[in-house]
């Protein structure tokens, strides 16, 4: 947490007073809430005289009440004895002390009548001290008149009301100074996390970093996040829990401790601060945790989970409410985020949904192609993956792959079916399919990245491809990759006028079309994938056509 202003501290506001006081022939009197009186820094012989003496503790505790209720209202004691308290019990409650216990300083003034006062012949009679040694030994010079005593109480009293002021001022700041520590921690904390709050990442990475974060910020011995198992759009995400880099935890025994926190906390929306989490009766918890912070997480009242965390790094401290408002904060941010998850895998359930049904729907006007926009995407992204492509890249060339064939739906089906070869005029259609297919996506804004596989998986490396004539690497990526995926399948699968070749000759070819009609590096690739998924998918859809 960021360091603030401490409180004010009434020594240090005492310490330049108490020497000037001095260097004007007064002292500094310490009384506690007993009435005991000690002298405090610079002073002379007649103030030690005075103070320890016991007609002078009488005087003070018979006006202890007005010493602790004022601050520089001076009071005289007896005639020449001038007090002016300094703090009073609310500068001090505000200086972390309890109020009516934590001693109260005052300034003691001697004026010229205490020497002739029957109060200072009892304090030499209490003392055993002879009164007339006594006189001889005081400095008369330092001893003030009373116009002299009553201006200088004036101004004591003057200072001491700035300082108490003054201590409400440092008070105010301080608290003002901690909240806003607080706030930015928050503040930084959320806007560090917003960036990364993107829906369409994987939320494992964004999970994982906002636990890091909020462990390290709060200063816990460990953080997890457990997400509800009875929510299905939960089930393939990875449960982060991070731990002081100085400690060990078994993380599997705390993800257990995560449901059963779960089922304890019931249908709470706030925070929950346990100082001793036994209460949970939760059987192993006092191995993993002394003291608990575990915020709910949910949204519109269905719970999504919990943030939960154990035992402050400073083993002298406990959870505050700033860690308890900073968690609140977060867990709202969660909150928000794991709803947008399960809304975006609606979402993007719903698009690869849809985009198996059109590949199908395209696939199904010839029985001889049933599955192959699905096979073509499979084994793109196989090469994807191989090639090194990050996973973002990877799904969008399997999306690419699925619609690849879209533009077909132009194609009449009797050319499509038709079992022997095509004509000029029959192959000039098939050739409009890419073009076709891409100005059916190019209106989609969510498939504009899409579109180069599904324009240009028709063309060659050696330049003698369709509809452009694109040669080498200015042939898009993902038109490359999908090429060597779609003219493998074809190889590799019954149509109307031939049979399926089989693997190996498949892979001879690919091999022999290297550096002609495919990109010699993904063709080097290719011929090493592993490619018993798709012979899985080839029977699978050879099984449906038999059985349709």
């Amino acid at each position: 947490m960021t360091q603030v202003i401490g409180h004010p501290d009434p020594s240090a506001f005492s310490g330049r007073l108490r020497q000037r006081l001095a260097e004007l022939g007064a002292a500094v009197v310490s009384i506690n809430h007993n009435g005991q009186c000690k002298l405090i820094g610079p002073y002379r012989w007649e103030h030690e005289l005075i103070v320890g003496s016991a007609p002078f503790v009488a005087a003070v505790r018979s006006l202890r009440k007005e010493l602790f209720d004022s601050t520089g209202r001076w009071m005289n004691l007896w005639p020449g004895l001038t007090l002016v308290p300094m703090h009073t019990t609310a500068t001090r409650e505000h200086a972390g002390n309890h109020p009516g216990t934590a001693p109260v300083l005052a300034a003691l003034l001697l004026g010229e009548k205490v020497l002739d006062s029957e109060q200072f012949s009892r304090v030499c009679d209490a003392r055993e001290t002879d009164l007339r040694a006594a006189i001889s030994k005081f400095d008369t010079d330092a001893l003030m008149s009373d116009h002299e005593s009553e201006r200088l109480a004036q101004v004591i009293g003057w200072m001491a009301r700035d300082a108490a002021d003054l201590g409400w001022r440092l008070h105010e700041l301080h608290d003002l100074s901690w909240e806003l520590a607080g706030s930015y921690e928050e503040l930084s904390l959320l806007y560090k996390l917003s960036t990364s709050m993107v829906v369409d990442h994987p939320p494992q990475d964004f999970l994982e970093q906002a636990c890091a974060e909020m462990r390290e910020v709060v200063g816990l011995r460990w953080l997890a996040i457990q997400l509800s198992t009875t929510e299905p759009g939960f089930e393939d995400l990875s449960v982060p829990v991070c731990v002081d880099s100085q400690s060990s935890y078994d993380l599997v025994g705390i993800r257990k401790i995560g449901l059963q926190l779960i089922e304890a906390m019931g249908g709470r929306t706030e925070p929950v601060i346990l100082d001793d989490a036994r209460v949970l009766g939760i059987p192993g918890l006092e191995k993993f945790a002394h003291s608990l912070l575990v915020t709910p997480l949910h949204v519109d009242g269905k719970p999504l989970g919990l943030l939960y965390g154990a035992d402050k790094i400073d083993a002298g401290s406990g959870f505050s409410t700033v860690d308890s408002k900073l968690c609140a904060s977060l867990g709202s941010s969660l909150s928000i985020y794991l709803k947008n998850v399960l809304l975006y895998e609606d979402m993007h359930s719903m698009f690869i949904g849809t985009l198996h049904a059109l590949s199908t729907t395209i696939d199904a006007k010839d029985s001889y192609t049933q599955g192959h926009s699905e096979r073509v995407a499979l084994m793109s992204r196989q090469l994807a993956e191989a090639a090194g492509l990050d996973s973002h890249t990877v799904q969008r060339v399997y999306l690419s792959g699925l619609v690849h064939d879209v533009g077909k739906i132009g194609v009449p089906e009797a050319v499509l079916t038709k079992p022997g070869k095509l004509t000029k005029e029959e192959y000039d259609l098939v050739k409009m399919h890419p073009e076709t297919g891409a100005r059916i996506l190019e209106g989609i804004r969510q498939m504009q990245d899409l579109i180069p596989g599904v324009l240009h998986h028709h063309e060659s490396w050696d330049g003698r491809g369709y509809p452009f004539g694109l040669a080498g690497m200015d042939i898009p990526l993902f038109g490359r990759i999908l090429g060597l995926a779609d003219a493998f399948d074809a190889m590799s699968s019954d149509r109307t006028y031939r049979q399926a070749m089989p693997m190996h000759k498949v892979l001879d070819e690919v091999r022999r079309c290297s550096g002609k009609q495919f990109d010699p590096e993904l063709a080097d690739i290719f011929v090493k994938l592993d490619f018993t998924p798709y012979l899985n998918m080839i029977e699978e859809h050879h099984n449906l056509r038999k059985s349709a």
